[in-house]
């Protein structure tokens, strides 16, 4: 045979097969080595750094969901309240003087008492001390107008626990004086009677009180000067 003829081919011997191209281990920056054991990882550094910010958006995420989900449970909370609020809404007006409203205040503040007294005779009873011709009797629109102004700050959120259980115990002494009212006027069923008044004032009745308080003033010192206090005594 010819000393020049190729030799025949071998097959290879079984071994560890090369890393395709795109392996998953040469993107993470790890290399196989070059047979000597010695081989590039990622610095730890970039590692902890990678590690921080996954579990930053993750905690991102879960806070958002939270905040969320707080703000749905308040505005249900908030709902119930008013659903459960025991009386008419809304706060009493700023002014109850009727003596110093005008007339847009007052319209004001004749709705909502209206309103009120509405509600507080259905939910107390109070038909046997309040007649229905009550707005025409200025001393129980003044009565009634104290008592809804007393609710209004017992029943508010921030008001103390115990301040509905003095409001009550000031309608229990307003019942007394309001039947007493009552029984001076007699309006029933719808039938208003003006109060009767025995006694009146004599028409200079003011001359006189301001005659009596010009009596008293006169025998009053009049004050001096204040004394500095940094003067020698």
């Amino acid at each position: 045979m010819p000393d020049d003829l190729p030799d025949a081919p071998t097959t290879p011997q079984s071994g560890p097969a090369a890393a395709p191209p795109g392996d998953a281990t040469a993107r993470a920056g790890i290399t196989a080595g070059d047979g000597d054991g010695a081989g590039e990882t990622v610095p730890p550094e970039l590692e902890a750094v990678a590690l921080l910010s996954s579990g930053l958006a993750e905690l991102t995420t879960t806070v958002g969901d939270l905040a969320e989900s707080h703000f749905a449970l308040r505005e249900q909370v908030q709902a119930v309240v008013e659903r459960l609020r025991p009386g008419p809404a809304g706060p009493d007006p700023a002014d109850l003087r009727w003596r110093l409203l005008d007339r847009p205040t007052a319209s004001q503040v004749w709705i909502w008492l209206i309103d009120w007294v509405d509600w507080a005779v259905d939910r107390f009873t109070l038909t046997e001390e309040i007649p229905a011709c009550w707005p025409t009797h200025p001393p129980l629109v003044e009565e009634l107008t104290a008592l809804a102004a007393a609710w209004h700050l017992a029943y508010d959120p921030r008001a103390a626990a115990d301040a509905p259980l003095r409001w009550l115990e000031a309608l229990a002494r307003a019942r007394t004086r309001l039947r007493e009212w009552d029984d001076a006027t007699r309006c029933r069923n719808g039938e208003h009677h003006p109060r009767r008044v025995d006694l009146t004032w004599p028409a200079n009745w003011r001359d006189q009180a301001l005659d009596t308080a010009e009596r008293d003033l006169t025998g009053r010192a009049i004050p001096g000067p204040t004394a500095d206090a940094g003067a020698p005594s």
